[in-house]
């Protein structure tokens, strides 16, 4: 189940991914910002959560999804 979404000004798309010989799923996605000045994307930017595991790729994405936007709401 990838998943994509408008937050504030940024394109976040979850990319979670499953380990080989591993049942479990990490969380990833990447952060498009948008320049509010030339309207043009910027170049993705793409993070990983190995801190992170979750049984199923719909948990991973869910959980990549509020990731990407606490991180975009941090000063």
């Amino acid at each position: 189940m990838k998943s994509s979404m408008s937050y504030k000004n940024c394109l976040i798309h979850s990319e979670s991914f499953q380990l080989a010989q591993s049942n479990s799923w990490i969380p990833r996605y990447s952060l498009m910002r948008r320049d509010t000045d030339s309207k043009q994307d910027g170049t993705p930017s793409h993070h990983d959560r190995l801190d992170k595991v979750f049984r199923t790729e719909k948990e991973a994405d869910e959980f990549a999804l509020q990731d990407a936007m606490q991180r975009i709401d941090k000063p």
